[in-house]
């Protein structure tokens, strides 16, 4: 959904679909007061939400609804695979580190497995209720006619690595490129892409730059320049934040997330290795 397509009314369908999942018969008691859904103005609704857009490109916009079990439980409002392509999300902080030595460490466990089926619960009534969601945006690349000019023509489909460890980002490049004829493998962190290498060469790899608590797109493509042993494979670095352009040189290419499309085809194209025989 483009942003501008967006209206109060949406929003306020979002929020009152969240609550009803979250908080059942006390939704009504946990609308957000900060915010005016009185009105058709889109941008004052947004003034309620945090806008957690920070050096990056990707804008993003969150507001905390909390559920019966979890007060921080957020509602989330963004673009993240492709620019302008705005979708509803439930932020559950799945990503806490939780290990058995936390304490309350089974309570911890149980709240991640309920604050899992409210985020279900919710995105199956927003869609239900024709509110974008992430499925949406997946379903929507499924569905789109792909450009025959955008479609890869080699005999031996290429193999494109997809290195980042957001799932959601990667499934979209994935079936994006898959529908244009390239053979592509993702890897949730550089040093599982490390360890395959190994075994075989792509013919191209698109990574993240910032990834978890492992190493760097940087730090990735530095290594993978060190082997002396392995061809050069092009590597594109994809970002929603800055890069040390002193580094450049390590890399072949950047390109910037949320994606474009067109851009994201155009510079697999460009950057491919020559065709195996």
């Amino acid at each position: 959904m483009k942003f501008e397509t967006v209206d109060a009314d949406l929003m306020k369908r979002a929020v009152g679909a969240f609550l009803e999942v979250a908080w059942g018969e006390l939704s009504a008691a946990h609308w957000p007061k900060s915010i005016d859904f009185d009105h058709n103005d889109r941008d004052g609704v947004l003034k309620g939400f945090v806008d957690e857009k920070q050096r990056g490109c990707m804008r993003k916009f969150s507001l905390r609804l909390g559920n019966r079990r979890y007060p921080f439980m957020k509602m989330v409002f963004q673009e993240l695979l492709f620019r302008d392509c705005f979708f509803f999300s439930v932020d559950t902080h799945d990503e806490l580190d939780i290990k058995e030595t936390t304490p309350d460490y089974q309570e911890w466990l149980a709240i991640r497995d309920y604050n899992a089926q409210v985020k279900s619960r919710v995105e199956e009534l927003w869609r239900s209720n024709e509110i974008p969601t992430l499925a949406d945006v997946l379903e929507r690349v499924d569905q789109d006619q792909v450009p025959p000019e955008q479609v890869c023509r080699q005999d031996t489909p290429p193999r494109v690595w997809v290195v980042d460890d957001e799932p959601s980002i990667a499934e979209g490049v994935r079936r994006t490129l898959e529908k244009r004829r390239y053979e592509v493998r993702v890897f949730p962190s550089a040093e599982e892409a490390l360890a395959a290498i190994r075994q075989a060469t792509p013919d191209l790899i698109i990574s993240d730059l910032e990834m978890g608590n492992g190493l760097t797109g940087l730090q990735f493509c530095e290594q993978l320049r060190t082997r002396r042993d392995q061809p050069h494979v092009p590597f594109i670095l994809a970002t929603a934040a800055g890069i040390d352009l002193t580094r450049f040189n390590l890399i072949d290419g950047f390109i910037v997330k949320p994606y474009e499309v067109e851009v994201l085809c155009a510079f697999v194209a460009k950057h491919l290795r020559p065709a195996r025989t």
